[in-house]
């Protein structure tokens, strides 16, 4: 398995995989990718079917830097990611997607993606994400890799689901 930011050429060559791999896992999401416009989405509840499925969420998501993991000729994962987010102080990333493909799932592929962005791609950038409180399998991983709460909006994605905000800091300081 190669782990590996990929270029606008690579990103056309995988895309079919990157499209698949985001309607297999559609319904994973709160609420779901295909009732989001784009990964920067900040209102989750007045989302209504996005009569184009995933693609609107892909083609915006497509803008931004995608890690792959990358098996076989195909993408097993990826995460996607926005450099210095609108709220950083400083220079950072912020993680806007992350999907696994289900066959996948259980082999540690977050873990390993996760870690080549914390200590190999930007190991002197703060991390930001957010996720949903009812995503245990990420929230725990999150809290393995150090990611720390600062800001819940509750209720956010319905009720009893808060909109969960997260920061880890750098693996490496100056």
């Amino acid at each position: 398995m190669e782990l590996k930011i990929l270029t606008n050429e690579e990103k056309a060559l995988y895309r079919e995989d990157i499209i698949a791999l985001l309607t297999e896992s559609d319904e994973d999401f709160l609420p779901p990718l295909s009732k989001r416009g784009s990964p920067k989405d900040n209102s989750f509840s007045q989302n209504a079917k996005n009569p184009s499925g995933v693609l609107s969420y892909y083609t915006a998501m497509n803008a931004q830097p995608i890690l792959a993991a990358l098996a076989d000729g195909s993408v097993l994962g990826f995460v996607s990611f926005s450099e210095n987010y609108e709220g950083g102080e400083k220079p950072n990333i912020y993680i806007s997607t992350l999907v696994v493909s289900k066959a996948a799932r259980g082999q540690g592929l977050t873990a390993k993606m996760y870690d080549h962005l914390f200590n190999v791609a930007f190991p002197d950038r703060p991390f930001y994400t957010r996720t949903w409180s009812t995503n245990a399998a990420h929230t725990k991983i999150l809290s393995r890799f150090c990611f720390s709460e600062i800001k819940r909006i509750e209720n956010d994605r319905g009720q009893g689901i808060d909109t969960i905000y997260f920061e880890k800091p750098a693996a490496r300081s100056h």
